[in-house]
């Protein structure tokens, strides 16, 4: 696909959510062809806003690249629930080429069933050490979202507490997360099923819950987010990644080729002006 006119960037740019929903009803190849066509900047905040089914199969048409680079830029669970739908030879290349650590984390994630909690849990969430200052962990905080606590380590790298994130504004950044940190907290096992966690009281105190792996090394978190959107595409019966809605796909092309000749109009009218002015 020739690359899109400026009004249709201008478009997609400003209004991911719209551009998503007409972008998913596009035929899958059509659709890779625009975001090949695309900036990264600008595809990636739209293919966060698609349903997951047709930015599936989008990521089974596009270049290894092009589908690595969007994966590396949408949530991590995004990047999960998207891979998971990949057939696995493919997921495995498009993983190549992704930073090794991410593609890493995401390769432990897929390797759990998806009904279980760990198919559900960010890795990419760091968890700090007793050592650690508050000075380090409102560096942590700065970098990337953390939620209403962070997780504390022992040496065993086993689960010794949290420290609630309002907590770090309470003391000088010298002070050790050791003086300061709360216990009682039990980790939630990457094995258990999902639907057995989702009346655990905890969800009533916590948006993200630590996750611990059979020997209890903490492995990352599960929102209260992902476990919900987990237990939803569980039960959901979508119809199948290639299913078509006719009309709504010729609505779909005759946007973008409306945003093209909007641009061909204001060009010729740009044209027509400089004419009547003169030179």
């Amino acid at each position: 696909m020739a690359k899109p006119p400026v009004l249709t960037i201008a478009f997609l740019e400003r209004l991911p959510e719209a551009s998503a929903s007409v972008i998913e009803e596009m035929r899958p190849e059509d659709a890779a062809a625009l975001f090949e066509s695309l900036p990264t900047r600008i595809a990636t905040p739209i293919f966060e806003k698609m349903e997951k089914w047709p930015a599936a199969r989008c990521v089974q048409r596009l270049s290894l690249d092009k589908a690595a680079a969007i994966l590396a830029g949408v949530s991590y669970q995004d990047a999960t629930v998207l891979l998971r739908l990949t057939p696995v030879d493919r997921r495995e290349s498009i993983l190549a080429r992704m930073p090794s650590r991410l593609a890493g984390d995401l390769r432990e994630s897929l390797r759990y069933p998806r009904n279980c909690v760990g198919a559900w849990m960010d890795l990419s969430v760091p968890a700090l050490s007793l050592g650690a200052s508050v000075k380090d962990a409102v560096a942590i905080a700065k970098e990337r979202p953390v939620g209403d606590a962070l997780f504390i380590v022992n040496e065993d790298q086993r689960l010794a507490g949290f420290v609630r994130a309002d907590m770090l504004l309470r003391y000088s950044t010298g002070t050790r997360l050791a003086d300061i940190i709360q216990t009682g907290l039990k980790p939630l096992f990457a094995r258990t099923l999902l639907r057995e966690v989702a009346s655990d009281p905890m969800w009533d105190l916590f948006l993200r819950l630590p996750v611990a792996g059979r020997d209890g090394h903490l492995l990352g978190v599960l929102s209260r987010h992902d476990m919900t959107q987990g237990l939803t595409t569980i039960t959901a019966k979508p119809a199948g990644p290639d299913a078509e809605s006719p009309l709504l796909q010729l609505v779909g092309e005759a946007f973008i080729v409306s945003l093209a000749g909007l641009v061909r109009l204001f060009d010729s009218d740009d044209d027509r002006t400089r004419t009547d002015s003169g030179p």
